[in-house]
């Protein structure tokens, strides 16, 4: 068995929404938006195995169709599909009432990092800086999602 590595500086990985008051026992479904195919089908693999539903998006056109049909719990989102835009689409993912309740989690840039005031005020609720750990970003979720 394989020992997890804790990281020196926790404060890369961050969550600053309060839990929501939603059943416990129903099946989270989380979208993965990120650009690289092999990371973004790795964390659906392995939130597979954790009992979570998971799909994964390559690009905003999909997301946004994702996000209509699909009505995920929670939004991982790699910054770089975007943050050129100033993070236009995560705001107006945000400004819709229905998803006032989802989780919006950035996996950000470390190097140049993407600053966290910028990610608070697009609307996101935490973030995970990149390169992370797949694990990381499932302990997150599961920090996040665990029964009250």
């Amino acid at each position: 068995m394989t020992r997890r590595v804790s990281l020196d500086d926790e404060t890369e990985f961050a969550i600053w929404k309060q839990r929501s008051k939603a059943d416990a026992t129903q099946t989270r479904r989380i979208l993965i938006g990120h650009r690289d195919r092999a990371i973004g089908e790795s964390l659906v693999l392995l939130l597979s195995l954790k009992g979570y539903e998971a799909i994964h998006a390559a690009d905003l056109v999909r997301l946004r169709s994702f996000l209509t049909w699909w009505r995920p719990h929670a939004l991982l989102l790699d910054t770089r599909l975007d943050s050129i835009a100033d993070y236009a689409f995560v705001r107006t993912v945000r400004a819709e009432p229905s998803n006032v309740d989802m989780l919006m989690l950035a996996m950000s840039n470390i190097w140049p990092a993407d600053p966290i005031g910028p990610l608070k005020d697009a609307g996101f609720d935490g973030h995970c800086r990149r390169p992370c750990s797949l694990w990381r970003v499932v302990d997150i979720l599961e920090g996040y999602f665990v029964k009250s």
